[in-house]
Order: C-alpha cells, then sequence, then structure tokens
C-alpha cells in the first residue's frame, strides 16, 4: 500500500515538473530572444550613427558655410524631408554625401533582404527628432530596421520582431566668432594690449600650444567673451570669466570650404590696372583691380559685388579717408600673373586707425556674410590692419587664415556681427564682436557638425 502511496506521489511531482517546465522554458526563450534582440538594437544603433556622423561630416567638408539648394545636380544638396527615403543597397561608390552614409551604415551589416536603412534630410529646418533645438542648417536623420525571426519564443506563435534605430545630426553655426589658428608655441596668438577692450558676443578659439597663448598687456586692458578655448594656457592680468577651457584639441581652419572666387591667370579691368586711387571722391564697382586699391583724402563708395584685388591689396591714406558700401561687398585679396603676363605680388590689408569705414558682406549667395577673403597661398606672416575710428563697421568675416591681423579704433562696436579669422590677432583700441546673423539665411558662416541624437 505504501510503495502504490509513493509511485502516485512520484508520478504527480514529474506531472507537476513537467507542466512547471513548459513555461520556464518559455520564459528562457523570451529572455534569450530579447537579449539577442537588445544585441541587434546595440548594433543598429551603432549603424544609425555612424550613417550620420558620416554624410553631415561629409556634407560640412564638401559645403561648408554655403547656403545649400535642395536637388540632385551640381552644387545642391539632396533634400526629401516629407518622409523617409530607402537607401540604394549595396553601395560601394557614393555619389555624394546622403549615400555615403548609407554605405557606412551597410558597412555596419545592415544591407540583406530584412534589413532598411533610411535616410531624411533637410535645410534651414527644425528635425523633427529635435523640436526644442531650433533652426539647422543642414540636418539629416539615418534609421536602420532589421527583422529579426523569433527562436524559442516561436513556439508562442511570436515568428518574428522589428528592431529600429535612428541618429539625427546637423549642421549648425558655431558659437566662436574669433579664431586664431597659429599651430606652433606663439605667445599672445591672441592679445589685447594697453588699455585696449575686446568685447565678443561669441567665443575665442585658440591653436597656439604657448602657455601665454591669449595674454593681455597692462592693467586697463580688457578681454570678455563668453567662452575661451585655448590649446595651451593664458597670461592675463584679471582672471578671465569664464575660466578658459585649456588643452583642447587644435581647431582646422573653419572656412577651408568656401570656394575661392578666382585664379591665375586674372583678367584685369582695362581701366584698373596699377593701384586704383581716384583723388576725388568716387563711386567704385565689383571687378579685377590689378594693383589694389587705395584710398587718399576722399570718400569711395563702394556698390554691391565681389572686389578681386590682384597686388596692392586695400590701404587708406589718413583721416580724411571714408571707404563705405552701398550693398554687400566681398574682398577677395589675392595676387599672381594676369593674361597680359603681368606679375602682382601680395599686399595685405591696410586701413588706418583714424580713417572711416563702413563696409558690410552680403546676405545671400555663396558669399554670404564674407566681407574678407585673403588668398590661402598669401605669405605667412602678413600684416593685416583694420583700422576705423568709433562708427568703423565691419560686418562681416574677415578671413585671413596665414595673417598677422591687427584691429585698431573702437572697430565694430556698433556692427550686427563681426567674425575673424586669422593666424594671430592683437587687439589696439575698442574692439566689439557681435552675433547677430538674423540677416543671413543659414546663420553664422562658420558652421559645425552636432550630434542630436
Amino acid at each position: 500500500m505504501e510503495s502504490r502511496r509513493r509511485s502516485r506521489r512520484s508520478g504527480q511531482v514529474l506531472l507537476m515538473v513537467t507542466l512547471a517546465l513548459v513555461p520556464m522554458f518559455a520564459i528562457l526563450g523570451l529572455v534569450t530572444d530579447v537579449g539577442y534582440m537588445q544585441y541587434v538594437k546595440m548594433s543598429a544603433q551603432t549603424a544609425a550613427e555612424a550613417a550620420a556622423r558620416a554624410a553631415i561630416i561629409s556634407y560640412h567638408e564638401t559645403v561648408g558655410g554655403s547656403n545649400p539648394t535642395c536637388g540632385t545636380g551640381a552644387g545642391t544638396v539632396v533634400c526629401s524631408a516629407a518622409a523617409p527615403t530607402t537607401c540604394t543597397s549595396n553601395i560601394t561608390s557614393p555619389a555624394n554625401f546622403i549615400e555615403r552614409g548609407c554605405m557606412y551604415a551597410q558597412s555596419h551589416g545592415f544591407n540583406s533582404a530584412n534589413q532598411w536603412v533610411t535616410y531624411q534630410p533637410d535645410v534651414r529646418s527644425t528635425p523633427p527628432t529635435a523640436p526644442g533645438m531650433g533652426t539647422a542648417t543642414y540636418w539629416v536623420t539615418f534609421r536602420v530596421i532589421q527583422k529579426v525571426p523569433q527562436m524559442f519564443s516561436a513556439v508562442l506563435g511570436n515568428t518574428s520582431g522589428m528592431v529600429a534605430a535612428r541618429s539625427t545630426t546637423a549642421v549648425i553655426g558655431a558659437s566662436d566668432c574669433i579664431y586664431a589658428l597659429n599651430r606652433t608655441s606663439y605667445s599672445g596668438a591672441l592679445s589685447v594690449g594697453g588699455s585696449a577692450n575686446l568685447t565678443s558676443s561669441c567665443g575665442v578659439y585658440v591653436n597656439s600650444t604657448n602657455s601665454c597663448a591669449i595674454s593681455t598687456n597692462g592693467n586697463g586692458a580688457v578681454l570678455s567673451a563668453p567662452e575661451y578655448d585655448v590649446v595651451g594656457n593664458v597670461c592675463t592680468q584679471n582672471p578671465l570669466t569664464p575660466a578658459a577651457n585649456t588643452g583642447v584639441s587644435q581647431v582646422s581652419d573653419p572656412l577651408a570650404a568656401l570656394p575661392v572666387p578666382a585664379s591665375a591667370p586674372y583678367t584685369c579691368d582695362p581701366d584698373k590696372i596699377g593701384t586704383y586711387s581716384p583723388s576725388g571722391d568716387t563711386d567704385l564697382y565689383p571687378g579685377v583691380y590689378c594693383g589694389g586699391i587705395h584710398v587718399p583724402n576722399a570718400t569711395y563708395t563702394l556698390h554691391a559685388g565681389m572686389y578681386i584685388l590682384v597686388g596692392g591689396g586695400l590701404s587708406t591714406q589718413s583721416a580724411n579717408s571714408h571707404i563705405t558700401s552701398t550693398g554687400g561687398v566681398t574682398f577677395y585679396n589675392t595676387f599672381g600673373t594676369t593674361t597680359n603676363s603681368s606679375t602682382y605680388s601680395y599686399s595685405g590689408i591696410q586701413i588706418g586707425a583714424t580713417s572711416t569705414v563702413s563696409l558690410i558682406a552680403p546676405t545671400s549667395g555663396t558669399y554670404a556674410g564674407i566681407l574678407f577673403f585673403d588668398d590661402r597661398s598669401s605669405p605667412a606672416g602678413t600684416s593685416d590692419n583694420y583700422g576705423g575710428g568709433s562708427t568703423a563697421v565691419y560686418q562681416g568675416a574677415i578671413y585671413a587664415k596665414n595673417a598677422a591681423v591687427t584691429m585698431s579704433g573702437n572697430s565694430s562696436i556698433s556692427t550686427a556681427y563681426t567674425i575673424l579669422v586669422a593666424d594671430t590677432i592683437s587687439m589696439i583700441g575698442a574692439s566689439g564682436f557681435n552675433n547677430n546673423y538674423s540677416s543671413l539665411p543659414s546663420g553664422s558662416p562658420i558652421q559645425q557638425t552636432v550630434m542630436v541624437e
């Protein structure tokens, strides 16, 4: 009797264990499948981020700060913000930066029948995935999706699951507007001397590795900016507020992608061969000035457009020299051979501290926001001097990557925005840098890439 009882109890236990194993194996299978899907999710996120980064970096290197136009032809960018578009499969030679992003996602293993990579870009709008970010010059979102077959949990009827990941990157206006690019151990790569005053509404970036990369010389010198990024260190009589970010990585030329307006051999305008310097008040028009422009004791009124200075640069004589523009102007200061075989040597910009200056950059086109553009092949260390009285206006970017730039004479204090990119920078007098780019369609001419999500 006792033996039969034990047999019945053993059978009951076996039955109970068997019944318990079914949900246990189901739970184990679900955990296994969920774990595998989480692994695929991480891989998909990595692929989406790689695609977004590759696309936006390639875009930025190609387009830089110019104003993008949607399209598929030369000089345009890919836009299709209405809905995501599926990437072409098996890309090996990308035709544009969007395809480069697609290729990066595919190279991370997402290129089969059960996997999809999509993109969604647009210009001058807010990314839908980051509504609080504000307007970007350009953004792109990549989504990576994979259908994952279920293993253990398939017995419960779940034959497959979907895994999705996305990443958005954007190009926005840079927070800095003053760049000293000298990459050596240069003392005072950005210097504010004597009783000079540099007040900036935007940040400062200094590449020098010197322990005094930023310096102020004299107890009266004032340097004020919302951010200081310095590869080396600072030497100032008074502590900077906020404290400088020292030991940062060196930055490359922020306007490297800006296309060159013209190259040698240059065709001189027939009436602009030799230094252009009429003695009386004169209206000037865009063109190729072989020998540069010198403003004597007179008022020169510049009409809107591109002024190409082949040798000679731009200079003024005295306090009675006045320069003003009626519209957006850009100066490309260069040198070299002309079509008549004449050769002109390079000369810097020399605008006297007491001269009167009011110059405004264009608000549209490739050179929107660009006021002065020095030839990138100009001799290193060439001196550029930007002066002007208390009403001086330099509204635009002064791009002189090889030059030692001095700003003096209370320049640009009441200007909407000023950007300075130079090898080294010296401030004499009171100089103000503002950052109101509302007149420009894409904001600051200097753009930076950011990962939004």
